[in-house]
This record gives C-alpha cells, sequence and structure tokens, in this order.
C-alpha cells in the first residue's frame, strides 16, 4: 500500500496537462501494461490540451534532487509487446513422426527472431528483442498441439520499428509454415519511442532552475532503453517527461525498481510537487 500511494502521485502521468485557462492533472493506470494512456485517450483526456509534463521517479544509488532529462533524441524506447501462438498437431513421444511439433516450429521462430536483430536491424539504431516466455504441453511423454512465445521489441527509431514489426510477423507466420504448422501473431502492447519536445523541455528545465530547492541538478541527455506509454501523449501534444532521484546513496539505493527490495526516497515526494505546480504557472504565464 505504501508503494503504490508513493508512486502515484509521480509515476507517469503524475504530470499537468496545460489548458488555456488552467492546468490539471492526469492520474493514469495500467500504465506497466502500456494499456493506461490508450484508455486515457479514447476518452477524451487530451481534449482542450495544449502540453503535458510528467515526472517519475528513479530509485538507486543517487541523491535526492537530481531530474533527468532529454531535449534533443529519443529518451525512452519503443515497446511492441507480442503473443505468438503456434498450431501444430499433438501426438505421443514415441510417434513424433505423427505430430507436427509446436515445439521444435517454436525453437525456429525464436532464432529466427533473434537473427532480425543480427542481420536486419540498422546497426547504428538501438534495437532489443526479448523473449521472455516460451510455453508449451503439460507432460514429458506428449507432444502438445500448441506452444506459445511472448516477448517484447523496443527500438529508438520509428523507421526501425516499423520494419521490424512487420519482419517479425513475416518470419513468424512462414517458419510456421515451412514445418506444416499455422501461427497467429497478437499485439498485446504497441507503443512508440519517447521523444520529449525540444523547447518546451528547454522551458521546463529553466523554471526547474527558478525554484530555491538545494541540491536541485539538471542531468541532460538521459535516455533508456526501458519504455513509457507517456509517449503516446507526447505524440500528440507537446510533451516533456523528466525523471526525479528518488534514491539513497548508501545500500537502500542498491535495489533497481522492480525490484521487490526496492527502496524509495519519500524526500522526493515535496520537490516533485513543487515542481509541477510552478512549472505549471510559469508556463501559463508564459504562453497566455
Amino acid at each position: 500500500l505504501w508503494l503504490t500511494f508513493f508512486i502515484t502521485p509521480f509515476h507517469y502521468t503524475d504530470c499537468f496537462s496545460v489548458r488555456q485557462i488552467g492546468y490539471g492533472g492526469m492520474f493514469q493506470p495500467a500504465e506497466e501494461t502500456f494499456e493506461g494512456a490508450k484508455d486515457m485517450l479514447a476518452n477524451g483526456v487530451l481534449e482542450g490540451v495544449d502540453a503535458a509534463l510528467a515526472y517519475h521517479v528513479g530509485p538507486g544509488r543517487m541523491p535526492v534532487g537530481l531530474f533527468m532529462y532529454n531535449s534533443g533524441k529519443t529518451m525512452m524506447y519503443s515497446v511492441d509487446g507480442f503473443r505468438i501462438t503456434i498450431h501444430g498437431r499433438g501426438a505421443h513421444g514415441a510417434y513424433p513422426h505423427s505430430s507436427i511439433d509446436p515445439i521444435n516450429i517454436g525453437v525456429h521462430v525464436y532464432l529466427a527472431l533473434e537473427s532480425l536483430i543480427a542481420r536486419e536491424a540498422d546497426p547504428g539504431k538501438a534495437c532489443v528483442l526479448t523473449i521472455g516466455n516460451f510455453s508449451a504441453g503439460s507432460a514429458p511423454n506428449i507432444i502438445p498441439d500448441t506452444a506459445v512465445l511472448q516477448g517484447t521489441l523496443r527500438t529508438n527509431d520509428s523507421a526501425s520499428r516499423e520494419k521490424l514489426v512487420r519482419r517479425l510477423k513475416e518470419v513468424a507466420l512462414k517458419t510456421a509454415e515451412v514445418f506444416g504448422g499455422m501461427a497467429q501473431v497478437e499485439m498485446i502492447s504497441e507503443v512508440p519511442p519517447l521523444v520529449c519536445d525540444p523547447a518546451m523541455t528547454d522551458e521546463m528545465v529553466s523554471y526547474m532552475e527558478e525554484l530555491p530547492i538545494p541540491g536541485l541538478t539538471p542531468v541532460p541527455d538521459t535516455s533508456a532503453s526501458a519504455s513509457e506509454d507517456f509517449a503516446i501523449i507526447a505524440e500528440r501534444v507537446p510533451s516533456v517527461f523528466m525523471y526525479l532521484s528518488a534514491g539513497y546513496m548508501d545500500e537502500r539505493g542498491d535495489a533497481p525498481a522492480h525490484n521487490p527490495k526496492v527502496q524509495f526516497n519519500e524526500e522526493v515526494c515535496p520537490i516533485g510537487s513543487a515542481c509541477l505546480a510552478h512549472c505549471a504557472v510559469r508556463w501559463l504565464e508564459d504562453h497566455q
């Protein structure tokens, strides 16, 4: 309960959305499954919105007071989550010739997808493909009917993303056909790279530097291979996304985010609140 309470004010669109006559907060659910921003957009959250600012806390071995941003390049990677279901024909393990083995097909699909990164991804761009789940069967002596692979594709480049998502689908379908099976590819998340508005980012940095907060320190050009569905908001309105350090310089900072032992330094809470309020007011003053 503490973790949920702590993250809610600053996690994701823990942001203000600027309208012509004022500003309001957006508290978005389902960020980790990349569904919240889409649902909020579908329900009109950006109607009349001119700009957005979001803060995300960052644990680790770093002092409270750092704010990390990127005003020139991709700040966080895209993420296209996928589920590949391979349909074969089950059989007894003693008679494999009677089967169309979906596990065998899945292994070849896995290797073919790894080759996409090795041989088809632009080496000048960052591209990461991970299969995090491969499940099939329930008994050691039975070849099952189906196998399922689930994973993510991430990149910092929109053109690479478009190409690799297309090729991922083609490779899965055609590889299954080669071995006599069939494959279905379901996209379970589709989030673009997070690219912040350069001019607005510089504005927000200048506003934050006006605040008399001890130790408040800018860290430019921050980039991460993780993903954020705030990128869906940033595609539609000028947006800024920043990390606020919420770590410790001792052993409490050893565990990273998404680790069950992670600890967040709550001294970041008034800093985040002050920055959100001040930036909103200052932006409105400068954009009447």
